[in-house]
C-alpha cells in the first residue's frame, strides 16, 4: 500500500455518486414493476370502493358489471329464476359477497356475477349469465318495462381472510412500489474527518482514522441481498474481489471505491473515487 499526504477535501462534485444512463427499455419495465405491486391492493378494494357486482338496467338492456368486465344482456333475452351450484373456479374472483368471472357449475359453464348466492337469475347468453340481485322481481319489471336503475345484490363485497392477510403485505408493497416510482437518492458528503454515506434505508458514517480505502476496477457482480435497479444497487454483492455491501449508483463503474471497516468492506461510486481515496490518505489500487 502506498501512502501519501492527506489532501483537502474533494469537491461537491468529486462526491456526487457517477451517473450513467438507464437503459431504454429501463422506463416500460420500471412501469411494469410498479402496476404489479399497485394491482394486487386495487383488485382488494376495489369491489368495495366501486360497489360491484351491479347491475344497470337502462333502455330494455341490462348491464351487468365487475370490476373489469361486463356483460349486456340484451332485451328479450330468455331467463329462469333457479339455483345452481359452484363447481369449479374457470377464471374471476371468489371472495365473500363477490363471485364474478367463469365458473364451472351445475349448470354447465357460466358468466358469474353474483354476491355468493345460490339463487338468482339465469339469462341465455352466451355463455349464461347469472346474477344474484337482491331483489329480482324488481329489476326484472324495470328491465321489460324499459326503465332506468341500479340494482346491487344483497351482501356487499368483504375482504375475505386471505384478502385480509394480504392486506398486511400493503406497506411492504408500497415501499418496493416507489422505489420504481422515482429513483432513491443516495449521496456521499464529508462533515469534519466523517465520510457519510446515506442511502433510502441506511445511515453509514465512515471515521478518517481506522478507515481503509482503495481503488478497484472490479464491477459489481451477483446481488445476494438487497436493491438493484439501474442508479442504485445497496446490499451485499458479490465481487471477483470477495463479497461487498454495496451503496452504488452504477454495477460497472471505470472505477470504484472500497472502504473497509470493522469487517466489512463497502464498495462506493463517487464520481473521483481517487480522490476520496487520497482524503483518506490511501491510492491503493486493487
Amino acid at each position: 500500500m502506498t501512502l501519501v499526504e492527506p489532501t483537502s477535501v474533494p469537491s461537491d462534485a468529486a462526491l456526487a455518486p457517477v451517473q450513467q444512463p438507464a437503459p431504454k427499455w429501463w422506463p416500460l419495465v420500471r412501469w411494469l414493476l410498479v402496476a404489479v405491486c399497485v394491482w394486487p391492493l386495487l383488485m382488494v378494494a376495489a369491489p368495495g370502493v366501486l360497489k360491484v357486482p351491479r347491475y344497470d338496467v337502462a333502455g330494455g338492456q341490462i348491464m351487468a358489471r365487475s370490476v373489469i368486465t361486463r356483460t349486456v344482456i340484451p332485451a328479450g333475452t330468455p331467463y329462469e329464476k333457479t339455483s345452481i351450484g359452484l363447481t369449479r373456479r374457470i377464471y374471476g374472483n371468489a371472495t365473500p359477497g363477490y363471485y364474478t368471472g367463469r365458473f364451472d357449475t351445475t349448470r354447465g359453464e357460466v358468466a358469474l356475477y353474483s354476491d355468493g348466492s345460490s339463487s338468482g337469475l339465469l339469462f341465455a347468453t352466451q355463455p349464461p349469465t347469472f346474477i344474484t340481485p337482491a331483489d329480482p322481481d324488481a329489476l326484472l319489471t324495470a328491465w321489460k318495462g324499459g326503465a332506468t336503475a341500479s340494482f346491487r345484490p344483497a351482501r356487499n363485497a368483504q375482504l375475505g381472510w386471505g384478502a385480509a392477510a394480504f392486506l398486511l403485505l400493503i406497506p411492504g408493497l408500497a415501499v418496493v412500489g416507489s422505489l420504481f416510482i422515482s429513483k432513491p437518492r443516495l449521496t456521499y458528503a464529508i462533515q469534519g474527518d466523517t465520510f457519510t454515506v446515506k442511502t433510502r434505508a441506511s445511515t453509514t458514517h465512515f471515521p478518517r482514522t481506522g478507515t481503509s480505502a482503495s481503488l478497484t476496477s472490479h464491477a459489481l457482480g451477483m446481488r445476494l441481498f438487497g436493491t438493484a435497479i439501474p442508479g442504485y444497487y445497496t446490499g451485499t454483492f458479490s465481487t471477483r474481489g470477495g463479497n461487498v455491501q454495496a451503496a452504488a449508483s452504477s454495477a460497472r463503474p471505470g472505477q470504484a471505491l472500497l472502504l473497509e471497516y470493522g469487517s466489512k468492506r463497502y464498495y462506493l461510486t463517487p464520481s473521483d473515487p481517487a480522490a476520496v481515496a487520497a482524503w483518506f490518505g490511501s491510492s491503493e489500487q486493487r
